[in-house]
């Protein structure tokens, strides 16, 4: 004799009552995660990066100078600072007055194009002195640190890119 000819049978599927509390139950941890993630991200926000200063300084901690070295990557990291606040003082007023031109309704073309230029070259300067600083430290240091060095500093290239990726989104 079978279960169906006995006339008991079993109950088929899960009762619609159970089936709504599942979906439910689901549906509010679901909300959970959602609202403690965007807590959470509220309150550890991403890192700033570090400081031009704070990025050599910790480079620094892992090439594992000489006080000779040390010395020199000091003066370096100076060095390279005062360059770039001296390379903005001068391009800032170029690009200002680059853009006041751009403002004016009789923009003169000429004159906008000449300050860009000039810009440029400027630009060019500082960079040509920053390649020859770098090249001068990096011969007073081993094979092994000027890797690590070259590594560094691709590496924080690689993020600024991405970081600006990002924010281009």
């Amino acid at each position: 004799m079978s279960v169906t000819t006995a006339g008991m049978s079993h109950p088929r599927g899960v009762p619609r009552q159970r089936l709504l509390v599942a979906v439910l139950a689901i549906s509010v941890a679901l909300n959970i995660c959602v609202i403690a993630g965007a807590l959470w991200s509220r309150l550890h926000p991403p890192p700033s990066p570090p400081t031009f200063s704070e990025r050599f300084h910790r480079l620094e901690g892992t090439l594992d100078l000489t006080s000779g070295q040390r010395a020199d990557f000091d003066h370096y990291i100076a060095d390279m600072a005062a360059r770039g606040d001296q390379m903005r003082h001068t391009l800032e007023p170029m690009m200002d007055a680059a853009w006041a031109e751009l403002a004016k309704p009789d923009a003169d073309r000429a004159q906008v194009l000449q300050l860009l230029d000039d810009a440029s070259h400027q630009r060019r300067n500082f960079q040509q002195q920053a390649v020859n600083l770098t090249l001068s430290l990096l011969a007073t240091l081993t094979p092994e640190q000027r890797a690590k060095f070259v590594a560094s500093e691709r590496e924080f290239r690689a993020a600024q890119r991405r970081r600006h990726a990002e924010e281009a989104r």
